[in-house]
């Protein structure tokens, strides 16, 4: 025990600069879905990305930047998380690389799920992309952040995402909810790429349940 809590000190403290400065990750949601030969065509014409940020955020899983961020849109639209410390003081922020954005992986997400339950997802470079059913998106909540405890760090990822189109499984603007638990020791850059990662690639099967096709009666 006595080395365990050796171990986590040192780590710690050797960590400690970085978690005060900020880390660029690029999270994947693994192999990418092919449109199938058919199904109805849709198209994702925006994602909004409506979060609000603050800089002393009551709670760790409220999006934050500091003080002279806060109000970026150019840094808001690509922040994912912000790390803290053993007494949960906020520090560095974690986000997406230039010309990445929250909206981007989000768009991406809902494209695959659509993928997966059987829809044609066009881009403006396919043939009859007018013609494809609009599909919005709203980004309510995408964010990840831990939690120090004793001897370990509880890291999560929560989404929550409304989804509009003129589609019978869209009917009344369904929100898709995720959320991933993982504890661990200590966070690093990994760590935060992979919880990410796992938080979109549910948000993938979330959709896809949501929007599946309900099948005729007999």
């Amino acid at each position: 025990m006595f080395k365990q809590l050796a171990f986590i000190v040192t780590a710690m403290a050797m960590l400690g600069g970085c978690a005060a400065t900020r880390s660029v990750v690029s999270p994947e949601m693994g192999i990418a879905t092919q449109n199938p030969a058919q199904g109805v065509a849709v198209r994702i014409d925006h994602v909004d990305d409506m979060r609000h940020f603050s800089s002393s955020p009551r709670e760790a899983d409220m999006p934050s930047l500091s003080e002279s961020d806060v109000h970026d849109v150019a840094l808001t639209s690509r922040a994912i998380a912000r790390k803290r410390n053993g007494y949960g003081m906020a520090l560095g922020d974690v986000l997406l690389p230039e010309g990445q954005t929250v909206s981007k992986l989000i768009a991406n997400a809902v494209s695959q799920g659509f993928r997966r339950a059987g829809y044609r997802v066009l881009t403006k470079d396919d043939p009859n992309y007018a013609q494809a059913v609009p599909v919005n998106a709203r980004i309510n909540e995408f964010w990840s952040w831990d939690r120090p405890g004793f001897g370990k760090v509880t890291v999560y990822n929560r989404a929550d995402v409304t989804l509009v189109g003129e589609l019978p499984a869209l009917s009344g603007g369904p929100t898709v909810r995720t959320e991933i638990v993982e504890p661990m020791q200590l966070v690093l850059e990994d760590d935060w790429r992979e919880i990410i990662g796992r938080g979109l690639g549910d948000l993938v099967e979330k959709v896809r349940i949501t929007v599946a096709p309900v099948p005729p009666s007999p």
